[in-house]
């Protein structure tokens, strides 16, 4: 064989070598690419990824190539999901916006129904002249039991007074409170004006058939004679004269008058119940209980209906007209 001839074979022989080498790495493209131990698999699914619309952001991006390298941290996924986890949380309150108190415990989501403590407002019996109506009574407690926690109890038992206001809901309506009230907790001197604050639903209107005409009372859910708080929007609601004056005012003496004969603390929650998103309730619950004897002395839990004999009474808007009844 001639040198040119051998030549020519090696030739021959190197550009086969070259070609299958190509063929094999697929890089005929002239783009080397490194050869890669994923299985066919994952190789299946980046060719997927990769062929991924383009558009989308550059942290998406990242993130991608993250979990593509295996680098991206548990963090990552948790950054991305929604934060809020809905829970409730809870501050001693003194006035305006320092007594917030975060949503719904309960009555929000659902208002005829207060899931806490399983009352329904569809249970409530049809007003029949009496201005409340006892819940949960039985031979020892005609006035009714009150639904307190054992945590309930035990912070007023451990700190005293306090008290606590929901903040108001969605529709601008006021929501429940709870308080520890004892001597160190009354109002002092002559209460201020409230003049300005307007509950959810207030549209006043005057007749002659009610004393002192105004049929609506801007009426506080902790009495300012046992809490001190006065013209706090998160503790007052759009009632009736009927409910402030006959309906609530009998309870809230029968626990001043207990104070001031002991000296001892009572804790205490009133409860606004509305329905469905009607802008004024329908009536109020009142849960009260002496602290120092476990309510041997005070305790009822009732429900203060929102009307006013000889009145009809729009309950979604708060407008209002003599029924002639």
């Amino acid at each position: 064989m001639s040198r040119k001839s051998a030549y020519k074979q090696v030739l021959s022989i190197g550009t086969a070598v070259v070609l299958g080498f190509a063929l094999f790495t697929g890089s005929l493209d002239g783009a080397p690419r490194l050869l890669s131990p994923q299985s066919d698999e994952q190789a299946a699914a980046l060719a997927e990824k990769q062929s991924e619309s383009p558009n989308r952001t550059d942290d998406e991006a990242d993130l991608v190539a993250r979990l593509e390298s295996g680098t991206a941290s548990s963090t990552d996924s948790e950054d991305d999901q929604d934060s809020g986890d809905g829970s409730e949380s809870a501050t001693t309150d003194t006035a305006d916006d320092a007594s917030s108190n975060v949503t719904p415990i309960d009555e929000v989501e659902n208002p005829d129904l207060d899931r806490a403590r399983g009352v329904y407002l569809s249970s409530i019996p049809d007003y029949a002249g009496n201005p409340y109506v006892a819940l949960r009574a039985d031979s020892t407690h005609p006035l009714g039991t009150p639904s307190f926690t054992l945590d309930e109890y035990e912070r007023a038992t451990e700190e005293g007074c306090f008290k606590k206001f929901s903040k108001l809901d969605s529709l601008g309506r006021t929501r429940k409170a709870l308080a520890c009230v004892g001597p160190e907790s009354l109002g002092q001197g002559k209460r201020g004006d409230i003049s300005r604050i307007h509950p959810a639903g207030w549209h006043q209107q005057r007749y002659d058939f009610i004393p002192g005409q105004s049929l609506y009372n801007r009426c506080h859910l902790i009495a300012w004679s046992l809490c001190g708080e006065n013209a706090n929007r998160k503790n007052l609601l759009t009632g009736t004269r009927y409910l402030n004056e006959t309906g609530m005012l009998p309870f809230e003496e029968q626990i001043l008058d207990y104070i001031h004969d002991t000296g001892n603390h009572v804790l205490y929650r009133v409860t606004p119940m509305y329905n469905e998103e009607e802008l004024v309730c329908r009536g109020v619950r009142l849960e009260a209980q002496s602290i120092e004897d476990h309510g041997k002395t005070l305790c009822f839990h009732v429900y203060c209906y929102n009307l006013q004999p000889h009145a009809q009474i729009d309950y979604a808007t708060g407008r209002n007209q003599a029924s002639g009844d």
